[in-house]
This record gives structure tokens, sequence and C-alpha cells, in this order.
């Protein structure tokens, strides 16, 4: 589990007295990574500025009937309508003859004449210059509310006998069906639209829908569903929508399906035993279809949201983020670590301990020099500054010799390919004396660099400057702190 902790951050050290080791490799990266920036900047925006600017989703919501008010009032409002008569035979659509009326109930129910007091019918003008409100002229402009939109399609019968109702000869069907061609001005649906995503049909435009019907009566009901279009926004555009008072959600209905059912008689004899009416000649009539609104408790609800510059920018931002981060990662598993250990070992050996690489191998063996610690060194004042300064002179003499000396070589030159596999060499390619190398100074400084080898030489080294003779006793501090047994009084 310790190897799957990529959580823990490793502590931050600095590198030949800067914040990290510069290398040409790492340059060429990221200016790489600059042009993927500009790159999927370019990309975004063109796909900001080229394409729609709304995206939206669909939900189908079921049996809600916890509805807002302006849903309720749907069925309030008055639509246009359009309605025509025609039949289907094997030669094309024909129009059905002035036998066939299209009634509107509740006109027809809120008709004032007094009923003839002789018969007790009710007389309408069926003429093409009557003005009659319960019968709805074909090809034209109809409004109505929903709640209020009950049709029938009636057929006169020849002669005053209602009990003898047969359809003409010429009205008969021979293929196909008669058929209520209905329009409908209904709502579009404009996902781009910044003004109004459900705008309703320009005038005299309609959506159609053919209702069939046969000579026996028909009864169909129309099942409406409500729209909900809903605008998703953010905090800026609520603000400004409540200032502007610019609508958040706007709502439509549509027809669905359509239920069919067949009469069993009851409702074909409705106009003359229910309704009785008659026409101006005392015609009586039967009812063919039967058609009326119903509303569902389903609706289908959109939601859309504008696309901004400010999701540009952050889309941006985190891709270039993830890929820098991909880069970098990549950069210093691969190289980086290699690289770097090498460099480190490198500067120490050939600048700091000034040792030439080349030749300790060839020797034999190697002698560690010994340093002998002598206890008067601070203790015997007089002459320690003259002794001080033949020791800088000795030094520097020293260090221009070596400096001078042509034998003090650096390391063998590795090339970029040698830390950039390393990781998978061994594992790939077996041993080599590069890859040896490498591996030589990481495993050194894996030794020194630890926290707890810092800390614990460091522990030892005060311990050593505290007990050893060589501190001067005037500069002695009197009261020694010991960090661990504070610590462990805590």
């Amino acid at each position: 589990m310790l190897k799957l902790d990529f959580i823990s951050a490793a502590p931050n050290l600095s590198i030949f007295k800067a914040g990290s080791n510069k290398t040409n490799l790492g340059g060429v990266l990221f200016l790489i990574y600059v042009i993927l920036l500009i790159l999927f900047a370019i990309i975004y925006l063109y796909d900001y500025f080229t394409k729609e600017t709304y995206s939206y989703n669909y939900t189908f919501v079921k049996n809600n009937t916890n509805l807002p008010e302006e849903a309720k009032l749907m069925n309030e409002k008055e639509f246009d309508f359009y309605f025509s008569l025609i039949k289907g035979v094997s030669t094309g659509v024909t129009n059905l003859s002035n036998n066939f009326l299209i009634i509107d109930i509740e006109s027809l129910y809120q008709k004032k004449d007094e009923p003839n007091p002789e018969d007790g019918f009710y007389y309408i003008n069926t003429s093409e210059t009557s003005n009659e409100k319960c019968i709805i002229k074909q090809y034209s402009k109809y409004q109505r509310r929903l709640k209020d939109f009950r049709l029938a399609v009636l057929y006169r019968c020849n002669g005053t006998n209602e009990n003898d109702c047969t359809i003409r000869k010429d009205d008969k069907i021979e293929i196909d069906s008669y058929r209520l061609h209905s329009g409908f001005r209904g709502y579009l649906f404009d996902h781009q639209n910044p003004e109004n995503p459900l705008p309703i049909l320009e005038e005299n435009k309609y959506f159609f829908q053919d209702i069939q019907f046969l000579e026996n009566t028909n009864i169909i009901y129309l099942n409406w569903k409500l729209i909900e279009y809903e605008e998703t926004q953010s905090a800026f555009s609520k603000i400004y929508s409540d200032i502007s008072n610019k609508k958040k959600s706007y709502w439509g209905g549509e027809i669905d399906s359509v239920e069919t059912y067949t009469d069993d008689g009851h409702m074909k004899e409705m106009p003359s035993k229910v309704w009785k009416i008659k026409d101006e000649k005392g015609n009586h009539f039967i009812m063919l279809l039967y058609l009326e609104n119903h509303f569902l408790d389903d609706y289908d609800k959109y939601t859309r949201t504008a696309k901004s510059i400010i999701d540009v920018i952050s889309n941006i931002c985190a891709l270039s983020s993830t890929v820098l981060n991909l880069i970098g990662l990549s950069y210093r598993f691969l190289y980086s670590q290699n690289f770097d250990n090498y460099k480190i070992i490198e500067n120490i050996v050939t600048e700091k301990l000034r040792v030439n690489i080349n030749h300790l191998k060839n020797e034999e063996k190697i002698v560690e020099p010994k340093i002998e610690l002598k206890d008067n060194l601070i203790d015997i004042k007089s002459g320690f500054e003259e002794k001080e300064k033949i020791d800088v002179d000795e030094n520097k003499g020293e260090e221009n010799q070596i400096k001078d000396s042509s034998d003090n070589l650096d390391l063998p030159f590795l090339k970029f390919f040698d830390f950039l596999g390393h990781t998978f060499y061994f594992k790939c390619f077996g041993p080599s004396s590069k890859q040896s190398l490498i591996k030589s100074c990481n495993d050194i400084v894996a030794k020194y660099i630890t926290i707890e080898k810092i800390v614990y030489n460091q522990m030892k080294l005060e311990y050593l400057w505290k007990d050893y003779k060589w501190n001067n006793p005037e500069y002695e501090i009197k009261q020694k702190d010991d960090l661990i047994l504070n610590l462990k009084e805590k």
C-alpha cells in the first residue's frame, strides 16, 4: 500500500543554489507545452465561436401533479386551429360534400335560440353564408381554448325521419377512410433561439394531423402533454434575469397520442335525441366523429445551458494543467531524477573533492586520509591567526595546483538516452557500465539525502561541537539545550 500513496509530497530541496536543475530537455518540453496550450486555446475558442451557442438536455417527467401555476394555465390559452374534411379514394384525395358539418360542441350548448315550440328542436342554419357560431368553417382559422375544445363531425340525413339516415352513395368511402384534416398552431423547438427556445408558430402556419373515422361512429381522445423549457443559469445570468425580468422557464403543449374507440350506438343518435338539432330544412343529423382533449400528467422537460467564455477558459486551464502535470511527471520519472543525481555526484566529486575518477579506478587500493583531532586547537590563542593565514595560503596554492593539473577529469559523458532509459534498462537489456554508474549515483544520493540521515548526522555534529575540547571556553554556551529531552518531557 505504501507504493500506492501518490498523495504525500516529497520535501523540497534546493539544488545547485537554485530551485531546480535546469536542463535543455526541460526547456524543450516546456516549449512543447506552450505550443499545446496555444493549440488547445485555438480549438476551444474556434468551437465556442463557430458551433451552437446552447447545449440542451431532455427529461421525461411522469405522473407529476405538482405543476406550477403557469403550466396549469396552459389549457386556458386560446390557440389557432384549422380544419377540413376529406376522404381518401383510389384516385386521390377529395373534399367531402356539404352534408358533413364540423360542430363546436361548447358553442352548441351555449346556443341562445329558443327551441321550436312545435317539435322542441333547435334549427341551425347550415348555408355557406350562415354565421352560426357552432358550425366551424372549413379552411378558416378557428380559435379555441384547449379546455373547451370538443368537436363533432355530423352527417346530414336525407329527410325528416331520424330513424332512416344512411350515407348517400356519393358520400360513401370507397377505399381508406374519412379524415378530419386538422392543423394546430403549436410550438417550435428552437434550441438556439436566445430570446425564446419554445416560440409559437408564425401566423397561418400549423402542425397538421389527419384524424381518421368511418361510417360507424368513432370516439377519439386527443392526449395532450405539456412541454417545459427551462434555462439553466449561472450566478451572473440569474442576476441579469432578475433585473430584466426575463423568463427562466417556458411552457407549451403538443398532441402526444390519439385514443380511438367505436361507438355502441348512443353517440351516433346524440344530435337528434340529446342535442335535438335540425338544419333549416328540417333534416336530422347523425354523429360520425366525436373529438375531445385530454391532458396527461406526464410532461417533457428540456433544459438548456448557454456556452460561456468563462467555461471555455476554465476548460483550457484544466486541460493545460493536466497536460503540464503529465509532462512533468514523465520528465521526472524517466529523466530528471537520474540526471540530477548524476550531476550532484559529478559536482561533488570533480569540483568539491577534486577527485579524478579515472585515476581512482586504476588504483588497486584507496587509502582514506586520516584526520587527527587535537585538543589544543583553540586553547592557545597566540599564533592562531597566523597559523590560520598560513593554512589558507597553503590551501589556495593546492587549489591552484589542482586546477592547473590536466589529470583532473570529469565523470564520463553520458547521453540523453542513457538517463531516459535507465528505469527500464536492466529489465530489458541487462547490465551496462553507464547504467551502473547512474545507479551508483542514485544510491549515493539516496543514502545521504534522506531526512532521517540528515537529522541524525546533524545531531551527532551538534554533540561533537558541544563536547569536544576545541570549543573556546570564552564563547561556550553555559546552558546546553537538549531538544530530545525537551521533546520527551512534552
